[in-house]
């Protein structure tokens, strides 16, 4: 029975919907995060440097790292230096290396924004051109790097020196709050664990893109899920079913087959959207800490990178298999399509408002759920709730089941 109930959803018009459906709703708000992560030279040049760093060097910034860090950017002085002489447009304003160049750019910027001479003009295009030259992929993001290189060393100054202005939540009257007397001993305890190497920007990105796929999952699921037990009520089945000893036993069988459906399609669009996202190389950073000294916002765990997102992953399952419970018990209790589908509307757009709350900065001080709801971990309980709530419609509706007679069905 479960194998025929599992071809009842797996039909080749539904897959056939969902395949449009997810190209659409990867076009409209998950490619960006694939095809411009890191977003932008500067950020795309310090991911570049760190990943780096995190691959020769390990997973924290020491001193020793710091040294070869400066070595590197020597290096990728003299790089820049070679790719600056031999630039066309250089040789007519004397440009040999790349500091001339940095004073270049800035008077032409300058020049241009104080509204002076027109004529200025053809410098600041023959500026725009350099600086297009040394961040594009012909030289490698040069100066993404130099400055993704400067970058980090100088945070890690600052983070030795105590100059860093950490982002806490005040607790009463503006005094430090238990997020603070937390991130004191947590992270610069013994083990100094700021000396942790990952980027703000893949956090943020990895975060911003889980949720947006819990949408999409959340979706792709109440589309697969809805017509089940509608489609039955609508074709007259169930007094067919409710007729026989077998059938009366329908309702379970048909809700394994929701929740394994539910399963595959995730895990689908895990492997086929996470896949895509894990292409950009964040999977470098999985062994580092989720706290760094390159990102002010702290957390609640001490996990690694990987830990985290394998744990942001599961938040997603919880989720998204609490609202296939649902949807199945709304689908039970539809008389036909535009009955479902006006419930199904409010569901998914609730999924939509609050899944990219759940997710954005999972387990950090500034997650907009947090802040709401100040409770460590605060995002894993929404989860579980959202979950165990399917599970009691679940269960209650196949005690409802279980007492009615074959009129009732």
């Amino acid at each position: 029975m479960l194998k025929e109930e599992m071809k009842k959803i797996w039909r080749p018009g539904m897959l056939a919907v969902l395949v449009l459906l997810g190209f659409v709703y990867y076009t409209m708000f998950l490619e960006f995060h694939i095809h411009y992560f890191p977003n932008g030279p500067q950020n795309a040049g310090e991911f570049m440097v760190a990943a780096d760093l995190v691959r020769e060097s390990g997973t924290r910034m020491t001193d020793e790292v710091k040294k070869r860090l400066t070595q590197m950017l020597s290096k990728l002085y003299a790089e820049a230096d070679a790719y600056v002489s031999e630039f066309a447009y250089t040789k007519q304003y004397g440009l040999t290396t790349f500091e001339e160049y940095t004073g270049f750019y800035q008077n032409a910027v300058e020049n241009v924004a104080g509204g002076q001479a027109a004529d200025l003009n053809a410098m600041y295009a023959d500026a725009m051109r350099l600086s297009a030259y040394l961040t594009s992929e012909e030289t490698g993001n040069i100066e993404g790097r130099i400055y993704g290189a400067k970058s980090i060393l100088e945070r890690y100054d600052a983070a030795v020196a105590g100059e860093t202005e950490p982002d806490y939540l005040p607790g009463e009257d503006g005094e430090p709050g238990r997020e603070y007397f937390h991130a004191q001993e947590t992270f610069y305890g013994s083990d100094e664990a700021w000396r942790n190497i990952l980027p703000a920007q893949v956090t943020e990105a990895t975060s911003d893109y889980l949720g947006r796929l819990l949408v999409w999952q959340c979706l792709s699921i109440g589309i697969l899920l809805s017509p089940l037990l509608v489609r039955d009520r609508m074709s007259r089945m169930r007094g067919l079913q409710w007729s026989s000893r077998a059938g009366r036993k329908i309702f379970t069988v048909q809700l394994k087959g929701a929740l394994l459906s539910a399963l595959l399609l995730n895990l689908f669009n895990l492997l086929l959207f996470g896949g895509l996202f894990l292409s950009r190389g964040s999977g470098v950073f999985f062994r580092c800490g989720m706290y760094s000294f390159l990102y002010a916002a702290f957390c609640w765990p001490n996990w690694t990178y990987g830990i985290w997102c394998a744990v942001l992953v599961l938040l997603g399952l919880l989720v998204s298999t609490g609202l296939a419970a649902a949807v199945f018990v709304l689908s039970r209790y539809s008389n036909n399509y535009i009955g479902m589908l006006l419930k199904l509307i409010p569901v998914i757009a609730a999924a939509a408002i609050f899944c990219p709350k759940l997710m954005a900065n999972g387990f950090y001080f500034n997650n907009p759920l947090y802040l709401i709801i100040p409770l460590p971990y605060v995002e894993g309980a929404a989860a579980a709730v959202i979950f165990l709530a399917g599970v009691v419609l679940c269960v209650e509706a196949a005690r409802k089941q279980g007492g009615m007679d074959l009129l009732e069905a």
